[in-house]
């Protein structure tokens, strides 16, 4: 197999999206973020990476509580237009609507068939951008999504961004068992 260099740059990759919210001065603010993990599961930490001035961090400095919601891929349109239009020039709070759980200060979508609430650990600031950590307080799933006992990936229909081409997709096709398919493998086949 040849492979070619690409220097430092990342190849492409398929991201799910999510929106990130805060109460910024009493009012409901999302941005767009494809950089997002879970970090730890005990306590359950998520992580994400944001640019260096967006107004939805000032809302999570302010209140020290933030959102997470996972939209579907019927949600491209106006998901996208919260990515591209900066919070410090138009109102965004009328694009989704916002309900709010434990914490009282977390806006999360309505619309988005997962959402979670978490309370700030800590920003890490890098060169350019800052990875916000915060632990998990509540995660509240649509009932229309779950198959069975738990939410069914297919049918939440995530919204994914693909690097190369900046696109959009949905989930593929599924491909096999995680740690399970492992146990397939044989040396040398």
């Amino acid at each position: 197999m040849t492979k070619n260099p690409r220097g430092s740059r990342m190849p492409p990759l398929a991201l799910p999206i999510c929106l990130l919210g805060a109460n910024v001065d009493g009012n409901p603010n999302y941005c767009t973020i494809a950089w997002f993990t879970m970090i730890d599961d005990e306590p359950p930490t998520i992580g994400l990476v944001t640019g260096k001035d967006r107004k939805t961090k000032d809302g999570i400095v302010e209140n020290r509580t933030f959102s997470v919601s996972v939209p579907s891929a019927d949600m491209a349109v106006p998901v996208d237009y919260v990515g591209i239009t900066s919070g410090r020039k138009e109102d965004k709070s009328t694009v989704f609507r916002s309900f709010y759980g434990k914490l009282k200060t977390a806006p999360m979508v309505e619309e988005c068939p997962v959402t979670m609430e978490c309370e700030l650990r800590r920003i890490v600031e890098l060169e350019g951008t800052d990875l916000i950590i915060g632990e998990i307080v509540e995660v509240y799933v649509e009932e229309s999504v779950y198959h069975g006992d738990e939410p069914d990936p297919l049918v939440l229909d995530p919204l994914m961004y693909l690097s190369s081409g900046a696109a959009y997709h949905r989930l593929g096709e599924r491909v096999d068992d995680a740690f399970k398919a492992g146990k397939k493998y044989r040396r040398g086949t």
